[in-house]
């Protein structure tokens, strides 16, 4: 893996995200969770450095085929954001990982949350839940997490 590659989930990775069913532990699940189409394997390996995830967690990942390396001008298989992505994909991917990461970090708990994220139809209004998104995100995967979760996630609405 050259540092430059993006990484994508694949159909498995997406489907783990959503049914667990491979018992991967919170850290590999956090990193799996914010694979989106846009990081490259520098990024995360920036951001899994601050979850203290094994070095070889991209690897590991990729041998379990959850992610794959994203071919130059081949569409990502994961709901990714497109490099010229308009606001309504970006509204929509970034909808997306508040979602999923908010559910995994609390599991049931975050039913209030998702209601307000689904509520929500501009990236401005996303952007409005930030801090409460980053409280969850810290009750449920600790403070870490919420860090590089936040972090990409402002980057994800451009704020």
């Amino acid at each position: 893996m050259d540092s430059t590659d993006i990484v994508v989930k694949t159909h498995a990775g997406l489907a783990e995200v959503k049914s667990r069913s491979g018992k991967l532990s919170p850290r590999l699940r956090t990193i799996l969770i914010i694979i989106d189409g846009t990081m490259t394997v520098e990024q995360l390996r920036h951001a899994a450095a601050g979850l203290a995830v094994p070095p070889d967690f991209l690897e590991s990942l990729q041998n379990q085929g959850l992610i794959a390396i994203a071919s130059p001008g081949a569409a990502a298989v994961s709901a990714s954001m497109p490099t010229n992505a308009s606001e309504v994909d970006r509204f929509r991917t970034a909808q997306k990982l508040m979602n999923d990461s908010v559910v995994d970090a609390l599991g049931f708990r975050a039913l209030f949350f998702t209601l307000k994220v689904e509520r929500c139809s501009t990236v401005a209004e996303l952007r409005g839940l930030l801090d409460d998104y980053q409280a969850a995100i810290v009750k449920g995967s600790g403070a870490q997490a919420a860090r590089i979760l936040v972090a990409h996630m402002r980057e994800m609405l451009g704020g």
